[in-house]
């Protein structure tokens, strides 16, 4: 977080409703529509979900259904019983049991099939990506890659991680900040993102074991190039966790595929406990409790501050007070701070005064609410001088 960087932006799921990707609740739907027809190991998504609404009725005395429970807080389930291998010996793999792989996996897939090609970007997400400056930072809790794809539709370069470096030592780096670039950092991972770590681990035991050949992988030993490239650039420490984490251009042609329980894509699943998987991304959280003194423009696009989250939450609430009470109404490089800017869709008084219930935190006399949803006017208002 440095002085050249403009604004912060903040991306929730309201950002890429207008480009046809569902919503949270309509993303569990269709998770749990084609759950029904899942069988073998898969099937076992709707074993968890069973298990989940006994467990609630015997600990709550709720009464619960597939179609009336809480996706978060059933995934949240889920995601203790993995973190604290309640299942011994059963546990499945390190991306989650059975149950959370399948979910990631039917996001990814579910993501890739609304995602709009890279020829077919709306028009809006073209000009918000032209609007971005470089050291513009872009933290987004969407997993879908409809920024990314704008930025490269229109030639603006960027990065997935927080900072370059020149050169690494031991316990510190250089950074190098030559490059022009918008920094997006995608706090909840990303459909296309996938973590080479575990097959490196297959190679070398093929190798110890004298096996000649590699073993099969469709993302990284597969008979089709999807497209990979790292997600970090430059030097780098040995123990970075995303060091071995890739993308994946071909994401649509991936997804087409028998991939489930072969291999799945580095997303933290929407439930109440993700924080307990969030180590590998904690790069991308460091300085943010303190940023914000020194951004002359800052806007959160279509983001429910959902109060499970309460990492996140924390966060955003850091963010806006620095943005608000440090150096507001004075000129600082020349410049003065703009009103923080709220875009969502609320249509009744009562919807806007919930949406400030919920963001109780911020002072509304520095703020410009546009709760049309994400449109063009919106973009006027986020990038305005």
């Amino acid at each position: 977080m440095t002085e050249k960087k403009y604004r912060v932006i903040i991306l929730g799921a309201g950002f890429s409703k207008p480009a046809g990707l569902p919503l949270g609740d309509e993303l569990w739907e269709q998770i749990l529509n084609r759950s029904k027809t899942l069988c073998g190991r898969a099937g076992m998504l709707r074993e968890d979900i069973d298990a989940y609404i006994e467990y609630r009725r015997d600990c709550d005395g709720i009464n619960l259904s597939r179609d009336t429970l809480n996706f978060e807080e059933f995934l949240g389930y889920l995601d203790i019983e993995h973190y604290l291998g309640l299942r011994g010996g059963d546990t499945w793999s390190r991306d989650g049991n059975e149950g959370q792989v399948v979910v990631k996996t039917l996001i990814g897939k579910i993501l890739a099939q609304h995602m709009p090609s890279p020829d077919k970007i709306p028009e809006l997400y073209l000009e918000f990506a032209r609007r971005l400056r470089p050291n513009d930072y872009v933290l987004t809790f969407n997993y879908d890659i409809l920024l990314e794809r704008s930025l490269d539709a229109i030639g603006k370069p960027y990065r997935l991680f927080p900072n370059r470096f020149k050169s690494v030592s031991s316990y510190s780096g250089i950074i190098d900040s030559s490059k022009d670039e918008v920094i997006i950092l995608k706090l909840h991972g990303s459909i296309d993102w996938f973590d080479k770590s575990q097959y490196l681990e297959y190679v070398k035991t093929y190798k110890e074991q004298g096996v000649n050949s590699l073993p099969n992988h469709p993302v990284f030993n597969g008979r089709i190039d999807w497209g990979l490239t790292k997600i970090l650039d430059g030097p780098r420490h040995d123990n970075d966790p995303l060091l071995n984490m890739y993308r994946a251009a071909n994401v649509e042609g991936l997804y087409k595929q028998q991939i489930m329980f072969f291999t799945t894509p580095w997303i933290l699943s929407p439930s109440t406990n993700k924080i307990v998987y969030a180590s590998a991304l904690g790069d991308f959280w460091n300085g943010l409790g303190v940023a914000g003194c020194l951004n002359f423009g800052m806007a959160i696009i279509g983001y429910s501050l959902p109060f499970h989250d309460i990492y996140a939450r924390q966060t955003i609430y850091s963010l806006v007070k620095n943005y608000q009470e440090a150096y507001w109404d004075e000129e600082v490089f020349g410049r003065k701070k703009n009103p923080l800017v709220f875009v969502d869709y609320k249509t009744t008084k009562d919807e806007h005064n919930e949406f400030k219930k919920d963001y109780r935190f911020v002072d509304f006399n520095k703020a410009h609410l546009h709760m049309s949803g994400f449109n063009m006017e919106a973009i006027d208002k986020i990038f305005s001088k």
